[in-house]
């Protein structure tokens, strides 16, 4: 279609949508925060993950397409189970009793009830309730950072809406957006028919949020209202309240089959989970389709739905259809990733062939499963499979994208990321400048002419101090130094840093204590921990000093210099020469860097997500 066509069109489309541009003025807007939240910029933020691919940068993807929406699957209701049984791991009771798999009978199960939930593995912030603010504040940053617009609520089952679990996340969500978070926006998935018990639903969240404007800013909105996934036959519209919440809202008739031929926008429906090639759901003036999924793996094999225990060819992470592949860059080799890659499972194929069919279709809203299921009930028997897991069972037949505790670790967060990035594009970096000379003993002022800043959120690691599903607490209260901006400059000498955080700083004797992790080489072909080749203050500072170290290859480290630093309330200022950091005078300086605090175990860059304060998140980094 001609540039000219598609701007005619757009035009007309404008003018029709003036009633619903209105409703967006009254109800709020899907980017509330792009003014008032805008110093932290996640879109701008390097990172390289454990297996070695890069997330695409702005030179890659190109600027920020605002008309593209990623949603995400959101589970709320564990607390509902986590408070009468025991966290059950399915990987490790089969890992000692294999022979267990498909006999409901056997002595390993105890004799539990028809139902009960498993996990098929340990989440990384363990078997958590969702009432529990600390991992509800760390969902909130990760999936922010991550670009999803906006988490939808499983409320499929009976009426429930888990309402207990939902203000908690308001709360904690409402929150975060103070300390900086664009956090995701919300909105409900209802049961997937037009049923009373949809009505019940309905009617619920309207009397509880919607209709008191609770919350008003965290609703997620679509052609002007607030978006729910659920079927509006469901209501009596005879009903005056039953007529209302028919017109407060935007529906799509959420679709429940996984297999099917192309909705037509007529059906206003809208898929959750399809097997590829995926579903197009409706159409918009310029002929692509309004929504499509893309899930992380599906409970399905030959064209039918069955148990992800089925034993047949069940479309696990490493499933594909066809001989598909795919490529990317480690350093200067070229990787290639197919059925036969050692430990295919943990390079998503059947996540990546999804990704690459609708981002070629070009939606302008593509819905993931999912984030933070974890459980499946233990069945006798369910479609044909006996001591059936229907929807989650082990790492490869499971459909989390969560970190986990196991093998899974983070490698499905940042292919979650690096492809919403190719579908929306990035925020474009600012340029950095360099050549303004330091004192660190100097007055604070002299950072006035620095306009290299980078920041980051404000209590993002919270105290802990939450019960998990029964017989497990969680505690931690390992927030010390909390970052809130940091700013970076260079001259012929020295790297220059002014770090500063939210209270005074502590002392240096503290443990793990202001550490600065640098990236000199981003092709990853010097020895480097996780993609850093230097640390500064590992383990060696003075009231004065600090120690630059160069990795030997992994946790391991050869002191090449020496950093001075100065501080002064909740300022630290740090001059570090580039000759410790392998940089020639007169060189450009070009490096990737990230700072923390009071890691709780060394050479583990998992613990990043958990404990302690990182700037910026997980392996995110900064660029300078």
């Amino acid at each position: 279609m001609s540039a000219f066509i598609k701007a005619i069109i757009s035009f007309f489309t404008a003018i029709c949508m003036i009633p619903s541009m209105l409703n967006v003025y009254l109800f709020g807007t899907n980017n509330i925060n792009e003014n008032e939240y805008g110093k932290v910029r996640p879109d701008t933020w390097v990172a390289v993950d454990g297996l070695g691919r890069s997330l695409p940068t702005y030179t890659e993807v190109g600027e920020t397409d605002k008309e593209k929406f990623v949603g995400l699957f959101y589970w709320t209701w564990h607390y509902n189970f986590a408070s009468t049984n025991e966290a059950d791991n399915v990987t490790e009771i089969l890992s000692e009793t294999p022979e267990a798999v498909w006999d409901f009978n056997h002595p390993v199960w105890e004799n539990t009830y028809d139902g009960k939930p498993y996990h098929w593995n340990k989440p990384l912030f363990g078997y958590y309730q969702n009432l529990d603010e600390y991992v509800v504040r760390k969902h909130a940053e990760m999936i922010a950072d991550a670009g999803v617009d906006v988490i939808i609520f499983d409320c499929t089952n009976g009426s429930y809406t888990w309402q207990p679990a939902y203000e908690v996340l308001f709360r904690v969500f409402d929150e975060a957006i103070a300390e900086g978070v664009n956090v995701p926006q919300i909105a409900f998935m209802l049961p997937f028919a037009a049923s009373d018990e949809a009505a019940v639903s309905m009617r619920d969240l309207y009397n509880n949020v919607y209709s008191k404007g609770r919350y008003k800013h965290l609703w997620f909105m679509w052609d002007g209202k607030p978006l729910i996934m659920a079927h509006a036959d469901a209501l009596n519209k005879k009903d005056a309240t039953d007529k209302a919440i028919s017109e407060f809202f935007t529906f799509r008739e959420n679709y429940a089959a996984y297999f099917g031929s192309d909705q037509s926008m007529t059906k206003s429906a809208w898929g959750w989970c399809s097997d590829y090639p995926q579903m197009k759901f409706g159409t918009t003036p310029f002929g692509n389709p309004e929504q499509m999924c893309v899930s992380v793996a599906q409970n399905a094999a030959d064209g039918k739905l069955v148990a992800m225990n089925n034993g047949g060819n069940v479309q696990g992470r490493s499933f594909t259809k066809g001989n598909y592949s795919y490529t990317y860059q480690k350093g200067a080799e070229t990787v290639t990733v197919d059925a036969s890659t050692e430990n295919a499972i943990l390079y998503g194929l059947n996540f990546q062939q999804q990704w690459d069919y609708a981002i070629e279709c070009d939606p302008d809203f593509i819905f993931v499963t999912g984030w933070n299921e974890w459980i499946a009930g233990r069945f006798s028997e369910w479609q044909g499979t006996t001591n059936a897991f229907p929807d989650q069972f082990c790492d490869e037949y499971s459909r989390d994208i969560e970190p986990s505790a196991g093998i899974l670790k983070d490698h499905y967060y940042y292919q979650l990321c690096a492809n919403i990035r190719r579908f929306k594009g990035v925020g474009a970096p600012t340029e950095t400048v360099g050549g303004t000379t330091i004192n660190i003993n100097g007055a604070d002022s002299q950072w006035n002419a620095v306009p290299n800043e980078y920041f980051h959120y404000t209590g993002s690691t919270r105290d802990r101090d939450a019960d998990g599903w029964v017989g497990l607490h969680y505690e931690n209260t390992t927030m010390r130094n909390d970052f809130r901006s940091v700013k970076v400059t260079n001259d012929n000498e020295n790297i220059y840093f002014r770090i500063e955080t939210v209270d005074d700083i502590t002392p240096y004797t503290d443990s793990a204590w202001m550490r600065i992790l640098i990236d000199t080489d981003s092709s990853g072909v010097s020895a480097n921990w996780e993609g850093f080749e230097y640390v500064i203050n590992r383990d060696s500072a003075t009231d004065s000093a600090l120690g630059v170290e160069k990795s030997t290859g992994g946790w391991q480290f050869e002191e090449t210099g020496t950093a001075t630093y100065t501080v002064s309330g909740n300022v630290m200022q740090v001059s570090i020469p580039r000759s410790a950091l392998g940089l020639a005078e007169g060189d450009e300086v070009h490096f990737n860097f990230k700072l923390s605090d009071n890691m709780q175990t060394d050479g583990d860059i998992m613990d990043f997500y958990q404990n302690g304060d990182v700037a910026p998140g997980g392996r995110f980094m900064f660029t300078y």
